[in-house]
């Protein structure tokens, strides 16, 4: 029951999280691709607590979230402040590359890289998924979704391959006991509500 509810709580409020730090305008909640660019990088960093077989421990998988979105990020934002190229919509003249879709296709190469091309053809399903979304909502045109994808890509490799000089780096050690647990907890006399976070390793 513990095992079933980390992904459940990381895989609502993780994809929000991103949501908030990456998007400023909240005309983009009222598109479905704005929430299904996280789906992805949501079940890379969960799919392995629910006993999805991998080789990866979910440090590994969090070393390459956090790589690749910074790189990703750091792309895309370079990019679009140089080209400069109008929305098809006429909203804003940051159109190139598709900033969603490029998180959708990092998510995607995430996944493929963890558990293989059975979980990552999904994924990559549902970030080709996203960049269509982007060109039919009018936000985005064809080549802004394909350079999206390609920045995720690449952003995703910048993530696998950065992972082990960074272990090595902060001294982290391979260890397959590691456990990370969420523990809910509540105060019967004030009526609040609390988390803890324990790691064993």
């Amino acid at each position: 029951m513990k095992k079933a509810l980390i992904p459940i709580i990381v895989g609502l409020i993780f994809p929000l999280f991103l949501h908030a730090q990456m998007q400023a305008r909240t005309q983009e909640w009222r598109n479905v691709e704005s929430y299904f660019q996280y789906v992805p990088m949501a079940a890379d960093l969960t799919l392995g607590f629910m006993g999805v077989p991998t080789d990866s421990q979910w440090y590994d998988r969090l070393i390459k979230i956090g790589v690749g979105v910074a790189s990703e990020l750091i792309i895309t934002h370079t990019l679009k402040a140089v080209v400069h190229e109008t929305r098809p919509d006429g909203s804003a003249n940051n159109s190139f590359p598709s900033g969603h879709t490029a998180t959708a296709f990092l998510g995607a190469d995430l996944v493929r890289q963890d558990y293989g091309w059975g979980w990552g053809a999904g994924a990559y399903a549902i970030a080709a998924g996203v960049g269509v979304m982007r060109v039919v909502h009018k936000r985005h045109y064809w080549y802004d979704v394909l350079a999206g994808a390609g920045v995720g890509i690449l952003s995703a490799q910048i993530g696998r391959w950065t992972c082990d000089p960074l272990k090595r780096l902060f001294g982290i050690r391979d260890k397959k006991e590691m456990q990370l647990a969420l523990l809910p907890t509540a105060d019967p006399y004030s009526g609040a509500c609390c988390a803890s976070l324990v790691l064993n390793f």
